[in-house]
């Protein structure tokens, strides 16, 4: 008989005791996921397919003085497609390229998109218009759907380019205005919920995506400078580059009374539409970021400065060595570029007299003159808008070698920017205050706040008006008998100077490259714009300011006398329309006072123009020109001034 396991009941009991632990624990891990925790763990199984994504705000528009629009945001439609939920591939894309207009090859490229089951958002049109987008919609598709989506658009294309810059289409890409202003003008993004699959690729279910915060529209920013003044600069500049075969040009137009930037312009230039074909040379903004020699036209700093400390007077003559054609200064023998003989001060200017230069310098402490050429704002930034701004290089005083002070009169031995010199001569046409410049005008926030942009400080008395008044009257001979007498504008009295400087290669001077210069102003009785032409590298035998610069000038000051019904009441110069050739211009049709113009068929910057001159605000949808207005034409223009637009190749109804 075999002995009974006495120890079998409690290898039993100790696994009962286990097996019913083992269920107390999940039982109570159940009851702790599935009712105490439960809110807890639907929320973490939520955040594993959904997501916070950023819902870009309005970008606030760019406008110039007159409200003429240079920069706008517009919602265009984007087609994409989850191919997850695409049924046929095939039959899909073909539907997709008859509606858009694609051709075979790109059907079957789309058609292999949609056959990759494990991708969940693909685009199938980036930017399209509203005719082609209520297409798709129409076709129903599943797994296709259609989005909006702000674009920038510069509807000027080239206009004003260099100063509004770009932003390109992710906004990691600015330059100009639009990096300078990035903060006020691209308000605050909105936040709304997507949902991802295990790969954290987005799905797209149907209807829109909830929002959790809406975004708030940036500020808009009104900008000094006037598009038709901008558009008759750019196209002198374009011809004279051809005819020139420069290197590049820059221009720019200022109030001197207040340092309003009216115009400001380089060529080559570029489109900021399509900013990535075109090369960092071609975008930079060389009115504030390139420096150069301002040469002789500097030397109204140093007529200034003789006349300002009394070390000169304007009618008193000095001899300029006609013998040897020029003045030995320690080891240097400067030369002027022909000889002269006996010259008063104002004819010193007239001739540019290097000789003549120098002797006014030589009387002059280099203290005295160092202090000046600060207080002419010489190597320091003018603090305008715009990026990038260059402070030029003026040496320290120390620094100074026994030659400097005579190779600074001569506008030597400093480096400026185009602006820096403009500023520095309007204190001779503002009764010797210096100003600010300055490029905008005013911020406008969504709230109705306004910020000016008018300059705080004040302007800076640098010489008296009677000195002022003295040199107008030297620089006013300049254009009428001196080196820059193709400048005259006709029944307009103008005065300034010209400039001529070898290019610097390396550490010598060429003989063969130059940089030709001419800074004006006009009219003389009331100088209401002040003109900066800087020419550099022109080829062929015209090398001098007076000959390249100074007609440059005449051009665009003709034209900007004949827009300014002030100088010339019984001419009026047309302005630009959208037209195959964006630099043709045409007349503005008229309309009733208080009814909306027939807008139908505009271009998008024709539009811009016509709703700036009655101080609409339009709001656009899609690209192209404008198939449909709301008010339509002949209506009354509503209270709040507001009008919204479609563009596109189809006619089509603003609801």
């Amino acid at each position: 008989m075999k002995k009974k396991d006495r120890t079998f009941p409690i290898r039993m009991n100790i696994l009962l005791v286990c097996l019913f632990a083992w269920g107390a624990v999940i039982v109570y891990r159940l009851v702790d996921l599935q009712i105490l925790r439960h809110e807890e763990m639907i929320q973490k199984a939520e955040n594993l397919h959904l997501f916070e994504e950023s819902i870009p705000a309005r970008r606030g528009e760019i406008t110039d003085a007159r409200g003429r629009i240079l920069a706008i945001s517009q919602k265009e439609p984007y087609i994409f497609a989850d191919p997850k939920l695409i049924e046929d591939a095939e039959a899909t894309a073909a539907q997709l390229a008859e509606v858009l207009g694609r051709d075979r090859r790109w059907e079957k490229k789309q058609a292999a998109v949609f056959a990759n089951k494990k991708r969940r958002f693909s685009y199938v049109a980036k930017r399209t218009g509203e005719a082609q987008a209520q297409a798709v919609r129409e076709l129903k598709l599943k797994g296709v759907h259609v989005r909006y989506k702000s674009w920038r658009t510069y509807p000027g294309g080239w206009l004003a380019s260099h100063v509004l810059g770009f932003i390109s289409s992710d906004g990691r890409t600015k330059e100009g205005l639009e990096s300078q202003l990035d903060d006020v003008m691209r308000g605050t993004p909105g936040k709304r919920i997507v949902m991802r699959d295990g790969r954290k690729q987005r799905i797209t279910l149907s209807g829109e995506d909830p929002v959790l915060q809406e975004p708030e529209d940036g500020a808009g920013v009104t900008l000094t400078l006037d598009a038709n003044i901008q558009f008759f600069v750019e196209n002198a500049l374009r011809r004279a580059l051809k005819q020139t075969r420069a290197k590049n040009i820059t221009a720019i137009v200022m109030d001197p009374r207040d340092g309003r930037i009216l115009a400001m312009a380089n060529v080559p230039d570029f489109n900021p539409n399509q900013f990535g074909k075109y090369s960092a040379f071609e975008r930079k903004n060389r009115a504030v970021v390139d420096v150069y020699e301002p040469a002789s036209a500097f030397k109204i700093v140093t007529a200034a400065v003789g006349l300002e400390t009394g070390r000169v007077r304007l009618n008193e003559v000095i001899d300029c060595d006609k013998k040897r054609g020029g003045i030995q200064v320690y080891d240097k023998f400067i030369r002027d570029h022909k000889p002269f003989g006996r010259l008063t001060v104002a004819e010193i200017l007239w001739h540019s007299s290097n000789v003549g230069s120098v002797k006014i310098a030589q009387r002059v402490p280099e203290e005295q003159f160092y202090t000046y050429i600060k207080k002419f704002g010489f190597g320091q930034e003018t603090a305008i808008d715009l990026p990038a701004e260059s402070s030029g290089i003026l040496r320290p005083l120390p620094r100074w070698s026994k030659v400097s002070s005579s190779f600074l009169s001569l506008g030597h031995e400093i480096s400026v920017t185009p602006l820096q010199m403009l500023r520095a001569a309007s204190a001779v046409a503002n009764e010797g205050r210096m100003v600010h410049p300055y490029i905008v005008e005013r911020v406008s926030y969504p709230d109705g706040t306004v910020v000016s942009g008018r300059p705080k400080a004040a302007p800076i008395q640098v010489i008296t008006p009677r000195t002022a008044a003295k040199l107008v009257t030297a620089l006013r001979g300049v254009v009428t008998d001196g080196t820059a007498q193709a400048a005259a504008i006709e029944g307009v009295s103008v005065f300034g100077k010209t400039g001529t400087a070898q290019r610097l290669q390396g550490s010598r001077y060429s003989r063969k490259s130059f940089n030709a210069s001419f800074v004006g102003f006009f009219p003389e009785e009331q100088p209401r714009y002040g003109m900066m032409i800087v020419v550099h590298d022109p080829k062929g035998r015209k090398k001098h300011g007076g000959e390249v610069a100074a007609p440059i000038f005449a051009e665009i000051g003709e034209q900007i006398a004949a827009y300014d019904k002030s100088l010339s009441p019984r001419t009026r110069l047309p302005v630009y329309v959208d037209t195959p050739d964006w630099m043709e211009r045409a007349t503005i049709p008229s309309v009733a006072e208080g009814t909306m113009p027939d807008l139908n068929g505009l271009g998008l910057r024709n539009l811009m123009y016509q709703c700036g001159l009655l101080g609409l605000e339009v709001e656009i949808d899609g690209r192209g020109k404008v198939v449909g207005q709301w008010p339509t034409a002949g209506e009354p223009i509503p209270e709040d001034r507001r009008c919204q637009v479609v563009m596109g190749s189809d006619v089509a109804k603003v609801r």
